[in-house]
């Protein structure tokens, strides 16, 4: 492997790269120490900043969510271990309430230089990304938030639980999902690949046509 893809930024469907990060827990291999789960890692342009402060607080007030859908959270910005404990503190002491995961400290930057977190908005600290990887550590989902908007928590933990509900029973999910204005929460079948497929769909299941069919997940 040359250089230039060892710093090609990971696409869905590929593995997460192995990496070794100081956090706010002591060090960590990813994602080797989260094999079995989903996690969640999202990168925030700085400590100490008014957006990211509310995203924390809000991602904190929705751990118990995430837990739920055995998903961790995993925090980032090029600042140091030591300035993410001080805003940890700060937040518990003005916020009243604890950030329970972990925060990455990469001031060198390689970690953010790796995932593509950071751009020409501002080179020297991280956009808002996102990184949904799946217990089998293949990246399922990548967004990218400029550094003036901050992310929709509900957003985050609706997308998880659709990848989720597609892996569960094989299907695709509706926009909107599970408030979808055409079926619903129902999930969406794959097109058949046949001719003798197509032709069935709509004798075996509702739909609007062969290849838009649904059912009950």
């Amino acid at each position: 492997m040359d250089q230039n893809e060892n710093f090609r930024i990971p696409l869905i469907g590929e593995d997460f790269p192995e990496l070794k990060v100081e956090t706010t827990h002591g060090f960590k291999n990813l994602p080797k120490d989260y094999a079995g789960k989903w996690f969640m890692l999202f990168s925030h342009p700085g400590d100490f900043t008014p957006v990211c402060t509310t995203e924390f607080y809000s991602f904190a007030r929705n751990y118990d969510k995430f837990k739920e859908l055995n998903t961790e959270l995993i925090g980032l910005s090029v600042d140091s271990v030591i300035s993410h404990i001080e805003w940890v503190k700060w937040i518990k002491e003005h916020l009243n309430i604890d950030i329970p995961f972990p925060i990455i400290a990469d001031p060198i930057g390689n970690v953010s230089k790796r995932l593509g977190m950071l751009q020409p908005q501002s080179p020297t600290s991280t956009v808002r990304a996102v990184f949904i990887v799946d217990p089998n550590s293949i990246v399922r989902l990548i967004l990218y938030y400029p550094m003036e908007a901050g992310r929709n928590v509900n957003e985050l933990l609706r997308v998880i639980k659709a990848l989720q509900a597609a892996d569960k029973y094989k299907a695709a999910i509706p926009a909107n999902w599970p408030d979808n204005e055409l079926i619903g929460s129902k999930v969406i079948n794959p097109p058949p690949k046949t001719i003798d497929g197509a032709n069935e769909a709509l004798k075996k299941y509702k739909g609007y046509d062969w290849w838009l069919t649904y059912r009950e997940p």
